[in-house]
This record gives C-alpha cells, structure tokens and sequence, in this order.
C-alpha cells in the first residue's frame, strides 16, 4: 500500500510541476509577443475594471484576432496571463507586427545555426562530449 500512494503522490508532484512550468511558458510568451505588438505600434489597453475583465477573459487567449469595425480590420491580442490586458492595432500596426515577428523568427534560427555549429566544431579530445 506505501508505493502505491508514494506513485500517487509522485504523480501528484508531476503533475504540479508541469502545470507551473506551461503557466510559466504561456507569461513569457504572451511577454515577448506584447513586446512587439506594442514595438508595432497597437495600443496597450489594461482590464482594469470588471467589464473589460470579463470581455478580455472571454477572448480566445494569446490569439491574435481580427474584427471589422466601421468598415476598418481591428486587430485584437487578449493576455490574460501576462499583463491582463487586451492589445489592440489598426491593419498598418498588424503588417508592422507581422514584419517584426519575421525579422525575430529570424534572427533566432541564425543564432541556433550558429550555437549547433560552434558546438560541432568544439574538439572534445580525451574528455569526450559532455554526456559521458
């Protein structure tokens, strides 16, 4: 009976864990994509009353939307998890966003190039890689 209630607690455990680390991934996410919203040009509007709490919160999260409004695309970002707050840009704001987002994409997979062949090139000698 202990090791069954010890995997139940271990399971427990894990699962805890889990949860903390995709809460912690969807804040740094929702960060990093607010930071080149706002870079963009969308305005930063926060859900500071029950309303807009209850609007922002019935918003897909993390999703950029797009709406129609008086005959112009609004787009709208909901982060519930970072800021609890609701971007929002006009469609010049949005290409701004799309660009910036491709010029990161970017440069992330030329850094990742770079680090997988400085790490090839490394001669490990007699210590052998790291894994040993």
């Amino acid at each position: 009976m202990p090791t069954v209630r010890r995997a139940h607690l271990l399971m427990v455990f894990a699962t805890a864990f889990a949860m903390v680390g995709c809460a912690a991934m969807r804040r740094h996410e929702a960060r990093d994509t607010g930071d080149l919203l706002v870079s963009a040009g969308f305005t930063t509007k926060p859900a500071d009353t029950p309303e807009r709490a209850q609007e922002l919160h019935a918003m897909p999260p993390l999703k950029l939307v797009s709406q129609s409004k008086d005959g112009h695309v609004v787009y709208r970002y909901a982060d519930p998890y970072s800021c609890d707050c609701l971007y929002a840009g006009d469609e010049q704001a949005y290409a701004e966003y799309k660009r910036l987002a491709l010029k990161k994409q970017v440069a992330e997979e030329r850094l990742e190039a770079a680090e997988a062949e400085e790490s090839a090139a490394m001669d490990w000698g007699l210590w052998g890689p790291c894994w040993w």
